[in-house]
């Protein structure tokens, strides 16, 4: 009887984590994984999100985890109320890949996505994540979710990244220039829109690049 009771006692980690609703997962061949946070009117395997999660896997052989993100929304600041649900998927979307054997976290946002990664970061400043990543990251109506008032209070390395043929990328990018020191790096791609049409090749050399320093 004692070996069934332990069995029980047995913290509920130590067993198998359920993959976040409609997330897409790549097992990689390394300790290290990034979870990916697509913009509004995207899904997991659409535009920024999918050529990146494909690159680093294969590339870098890192395990990635696309998320579904929240997408019923026409305002951008609508999707505070839905900022509780995202902090926990990020939580379970951690828990899965520690469950996979990864012991290094990336986290990476693009637009919208960027804005609730960033949300999640401030109240999670403890959370189990080496560097993040935001893609055309904007200010906006909302402070919870909003890059510009967010983005001074993470501490962790963050490359914040964005297509300079977006006006509106380039202006809140320039707003953030003041945080730019060894642990926080910009960069605007050259030619790139807000999707970084056409130059996404060069978007993941840049990341890729980052990662390995």
């Amino acid at each position: 009887m004692r070996f069934p009771l332990m069995f029980l006692l047995l913290p509920v980690y130590l067993f198998a984590v359920s993959i976040p609703e409609k997330a897409l997962y790549l097992e990689g061949k390394s300790d290290t994984g990034m979870i990916l946070a697509h913009g509004k009117g995207m899904d997991p395997d659409f535009k920024v999100v999918k050529p990146l999660r494909l690159a680093l896997n294969q590339d870098l052989g890192f395990h990635t985890l696309s998320l579904q993100m929240p997408n019923q929304y026409e305002a951008y600041e609508d999707y505070e109320k839905e900022q509780p649900k995202v902090d926990a998927m990020i939580d379970q979307a951690i828990s899965f890949l520690h469950s996979k054997g990864v012991k290094k976290i990336y986290l990476m946002g693009h637009s919208l996505g960027a804005g609730m990664t960033s949300s999640y970061l401030v109240s999670h400043p403890n959370a189990p994540i080496t560097g993040y990543i935001a893609v055309g990251c904007r200010g906006n109506k909302s402070k919870l979710i909003s890059c510009t008032d967010n983005m001074p209070k993470i501490k962790i390395k963050t490359f914040d990244i964005w297509g300079k043929s977006s006006s509106e990328d380039e202006a809140f990018a320039a707003i953030r220039l003041p945080l730019v020191n060894e642990n926080y790096r910009q960069y605007g791609v050259e030619g790139a829109n807000h999707v970084l049409d056409g130059s996404i090749e060069f978007f993941i050399e840049e990341i890729e690049g980052w990662l390995a320093k």
